[in-house]
């Protein structure tokens, strides 16, 4: 190895490292991030730690001791309650562990600031919970609420070291900031985690999901759905005669050409596989789907054609074999062309 090599042959090594150390952290945290549950727990007991560190630091008149205790036994038996049975709480019970978060906040800043300790900075930690795992409306009615409940207890509770305009800019304008970051950083790994990045089409875990979303609503209400196959013909020879740059032009291209054909009520396109794109229109049943995929096959530029499968809900099978039909029924229709 050169001499000029040795550094680059350093940073390989280094990069590579940390995106091994990266991969295994994200692999420790994802499970805990995933399931708000744990989150929740977790975040009321680190304000019952920050309680329990304050507790012995002053001598306490006696009703601010006995709301702080109180305060900590509550937040340790809700962060308990959230272990043992999060997981069969219905969604909206996360709006209430986020009320019960910004009143626990509440309760312990004002009895706290009888010690000369101001405990607000957890307001942050709660709301951040409230942006990444709630509707960002419904988190942004919870920063409202937080923001009037701290103006309250500085207004008529015990006054705390700093002024109290001055407090309630270095909390709250740091919560502003940080819901909008959070906010942001979550709009773009939630497109990023359901786009394909080549054609900017919705990928297979958005294909999928929306699937079971479609499938559920057609049978809650009785409506046809249909989901159409389009395979690309020829496509490998194209990789293998210009290259796989062509090939990504090609793929990009019929992707724009599908995307602007489609209805604007509710149907999604989607990369679904190597030069294998899906096409999901609830509320067509065969005889509009068929003339749909034709639509779709009528636009591909010049000289680029797509085998077809049309597959419409039968209102009794799942997912996975309304798509294997329609997979069939593509297959079908290239051996034919072959």
């Amino acid at each position: 190895m050169t001499a000029e090599a040795a550094p680059d042959r350093q940073w390989f090594d280094i990069t590579h490292s940390s995106a091994s150390l990266n991969k295994t952290v994200a692999a420790w945290m994802r499970p805990f991030f995933s399931n708000p549950g744990p989150v929740a727990s977790a975040i009321e007991l680190i304000g019952a730690l920050a309680v329990v560190s304050v507790l012995p630091l002053r001598h306490w008149p006696g009703p601010a001791f006995i709301v702080l205790v109180i305060a900590l036994v509550a937040a340790l038996s809700n962060a308990g309650v959230r272990l043992v049975v999060g997981k069969r709480l219905p969604p909206w019970s996360l709006q209430v562990d986020v009320l019960l978060g910004n009143v626990f906040v509440s309760i312990i800043t004002g009895a706290g600031a009888s010690g000369h300790v101001n405990l607000a900075n957890l307001y942050l930690l709660v709301e951040v919970f409230a942006v990444l795992y709630l509707p960002l409306r419904s988190a942004l009615y919870h920063l409202a609420g937080a923001g009037v409940a701290y103006a309250l207890v500085l207004a008529v509770g015990p006054k705390i070291v700093e002024p109290p305009v001055i407090a309630w800019l270095s909390v709250f304008g740091t919560g502003a900031v940080l819901a909008v970051v959070v906010a942001g950083l979550m709009s773009v790994l939630r497109s990023t985690a359901r786009e394909d990045s080549l054609t900017g089409l919705a990928n297979r875990r958005a294909w999928d999901e929306r699937l079971e979303v479609e499938l559920e609503r057609a049978a809650r209400y009785g409506t046809p759905l249909s989901v159409v196959v389009l395979d690309i013909d020829g496509f490998k020879s194209v990789n293998d005669s210009n290259g796989h740059l062509a090939g990504d032009r090609l793929l990009q291209s019929a992707a724009r050409s599908w995307e602007s054909m489609t209805r604007g009520g509710g149907d999604l396109v989607a990369r679904i596989g190597g030069d294998e794109f899906g096409l999901l229109a609830p509320g067509s049943d065969e005889l509009g789907a068929h003339a749909l995929a034709r639509r779709l096959v009528q636009a591909l530029p010049d000289g680029v054609s797509a085998s077809v499968g049309v597959a419409t809900w039968d209102h009794v099978e799942g997912a996975a074999n309304l798509l294997r039909r329609a997979d069939q029924m593509m297959y079908q229709a290239k051996r034919r062309r072959r």
